[in-house]
């Protein structure tokens, strides 16, 4: 069982020193030894060694995906669009299901401002300039409890009676003087239930943009038919929309990059004995086993890299189709496989059954 301590423990998005901390952290992959090199370690060595490669496992692998690429190319573009113009930034909005890795992907798109930011100020850090801001849309958003997301952000301390306005003029003016360039509102569809509450919310977004330099990222669960309302009109006629599905095998294109995902993540996989490319032959069967999604891959091959590593009953550390079998996925995979599963069944009995009449 792993705990957290000390140092090691997740930062967190939502609060600006943890976010700058994730940022600009570099995660480098523990070595890869060999039998008599593990062998030879002590009992604290190896506690540690086999601690750094199940945290790796667990956050430290990143996969450079078509969505990633087409990503960072839409919020480039609206950086460039956004240089001058003092009203009507444009921005981009990420929508998918749950498990096709939103978040995943706003990270990495946080990173790459962050450190091209740092890049071109390496001393930003004495000027007070915060370069990405990451909040998240509350449920039953209001305009001031959105705002209050931002001010817990900065850590502003907000008292019982203040107003929306006021809170907003603060966090306004602080990130200004910082010099934000990314800010990532994520959760997004919190915001689709036609509410009074939520209508502020959506009226004080369309703000902010015209009153920060700063570009916005959004993300959230099927917003397209969101941003289709009146009201969401006034970020998606001025946003790009990415929206994520899961690969479809059918589709040639599709099928080429869910392999070459596999093998790239195969070559991250901290394990002793696997023979990189095994996972190749699987591929039909990873694909049903994830329903496509790219986060419950992540969540397959990584939980099974742990057994391997942590489960003293595994004799090499390898992924095989049984360790495979063996791990619980979230419930949206498990009840697409069950599905598929029955189907193929249904479908081999009939064909049986006509191949005996």
């Amino acid at each position: 069982m792993i705990h957290f301590h000390g140092d090691d423990r997740p930062a967190a998005l939502h609060r600006l020193e943890s976010l700058d901390s994730f940022l600009a952290a570099t995660t480098t992959p523990p070595p890869a030894l060999d039998d008599r090199s593990y062998a030879a370690l002590t009992e604290q060595e190896r506690a540690a060694h086999d601690r750094a490669r199940i945290m790796h496992l667990s956050g430290g692998i990143v996969l450079a995906t078509p969505h990633y690429t087409k990503a960072r190319t839409q919020l480039e573009k609206a950086f460039a669009a956004n240089a001058g113009r003092n009203s009507g930034h444009a921005g981009l909005v990420i929508s998918g299901d749950s498990t096709l890795g939103k978040t995943t992907l706003c990270k990495s798109l946080m990173r790459h401002i962050y450190r091209s930011y740092g890049t071109q100020f390496p001393d930003f850090r004495a000027h007070n300039r915060i370069p990405v801001v990451y909040v998240e849309v509350p449920a039953g958003s209001t305009g001031k409890s959105l705002m209050r997301a931002f001010a817990d952000f900065f850590g502003l301390t907000v008292s019982s009676g203040e107003t929306m306005l006021s809170i907003r003029n603060r966090v306004v003016d602080l990130l200004n003087t910082a010099g934000t360039q990314l800010v990532v509102i994520d959760e997004l569809h919190n915001l689709s239930r036609h509410t009074q509450g939520n209508g502020e919310s959506h009226d004080l977004l369309k703000n902010l943009h015209n009153d920060l330099a700063a570009t916005f990222l959004y993300a959230g669960i099927n917003v397209k038919k969101m941003l289709a309302t009146e009201r969401g009109a006034q970020i998606g006629g001025r946003f790009s929309l990415l929206e994520l599905h899961p690969y479809n095998l059918s589709n040639q294109k599709d099928a080429k990059t869910w392999k070459a995902l596999i093998n790239t993540f195969e070559k991250q996989l901290p394990l002793r004995h696997h023979e990189h490319g095994s996972l190749a032959e699987l591929s039909e069967y990873l694909h049903d086993r994830t329903n496509g999604s790219i986060g419950s891959l992540g969540r397959l091959l990584t939980g099974a890299a742990t057994d391997a590593i942590t489960d003293s009953s595994i004799p090499l550390e390898r992924i095989n189709r049984a360790l495979l079998d063996a791990q619980q996925l979230d419930a949206a995979a498990e009840t697409a496989y069950a599905k598929r599963t029955a189907r193929n069944a249904r479908s081999k009995k009939t064909l049986l059954a006509g191949i005996a009449a």
